[in-house]
């Protein structure tokens, strides 16, 4: 596989504030080259939806999906991205 044959997305996680410590606590034990990485995120702000958002490139939206464990790929959308111009 070479880096043409990947594509871009954002993986945009969403969960709700009492469900900010599962979220966390199922990175423990889960091997992904995003794990000790940062993503943007809205937990700690005060708001009443907590939301995640990390960009990574894989060959398809199942394999961006599969960079996270399971209880945060099943709230979390992979959007298919690319870089675009701002005028």
């Amino acid at each position: 596989m070479t880096l043409l044959d990947m594509a871009m997305f954002v993986l945009c996680h969403r969960h709700g504030p009492a469900e900010c410590r599962f979220a966390f606590a199922s990175w423990h034990g889960f091997d992904s080259p995003l794990r000790h990485g940062h993503a943007l995120a809205s937990c700690g702000l005060g708001r009443d939806e907590h939301q995640m958002f990390w960009t990574v490139e894989a060959v398809d939206a199942q394999a961006a999906l599969a960079l996270v464990p399971r209880y945060v790929a099943s709230r979390t959308e992979a959007v298919p991205v690319t870089e675009f111009p701002v005028p």
